[in-house]
């Protein structure tokens, strides 16, 4: 298991022609399968399309550097738009508020706890400070994810008492205006 920040930095280095292509600038996630869908190599700008390599074509997650076998592995944006998709959403999950299905604060989501094959294993979520500091983070399963917007991530009602379980001393929050992260076109920044 490792954290999907962990990743971002990374050498990508193609091991058919023993050339380091870029380094990891950013993770496109697909939530409907819970996984990595690609690694930005590059961003795209007004001149050229954006430089990835799709999950699919990752030969190892390595401690210090990603592999894939060949160049073929490095696609432009345009070439799939699946991927072109999900990259120009601008849905993201760090920062994104973690709430249950009816309405209750669950907290931030702060990180992505990641398989060795790219797969999203759990959210790690800041349920306040005072209660990180205490009792450490949440950990919620990635399984247990039911809907991924640009502004809330929904878990089922019963995951609330895992967290009060972990962290009983959680600050309540009464009111989401309280939350400032639900006023209109807002979002949420680590």
């Amino acid at each position: 298991m490792r954290r999907a920040r962990s990743i971002v930095g990374l050498p990508i280095i193609s091991l058919g022609e023993g050339l380091r292509v870029g380094e990891v600038r950013d993770l496109i996630f697909d939530p409907d399968k819970r996984s990595v869908a690609a690694l930005v190599v590059s961003e795209a700008s007004w001149r050229r399309d954006a430089e990835m390599v799709p999950i699919e074509k990752v030969r190892s997650f390595g401690r210090d550097a990603i592999t894939i076998v060949d160049l073929t592995g490095l696609v432009k944006a345009r070439s799939r738009h699946d991927l072109g998709k999900l990259l120009t959403s601008g849905v993201q999950f760090d920062g994104l508020l973690a709430m249950t299905e009816g309405g209750n604060y669950l907290g931030v989501i702060e990180e992505v706890l990641l398989g060795p094959r790219g797969q999203m294993l759990a959210y790690e979520i800041s349920v306040g400070f005072a209660a990180d500091v205490n009792r450490g983070k949440v950990f919620l399963p990635a399984d247990d994810l039911m809907t991924f917007g640009r502004d809330v991530a929904t878990f089922p009602d019963e995951i609330e008492r895992l967290v009060k379980e972990i962290a009983p001393d959680a600050e309540e929050v009464e009111a989401l205006d309280a939350i400032p992260s639900l006023q209109p076109g807002s979002r949420l920044t680590a």
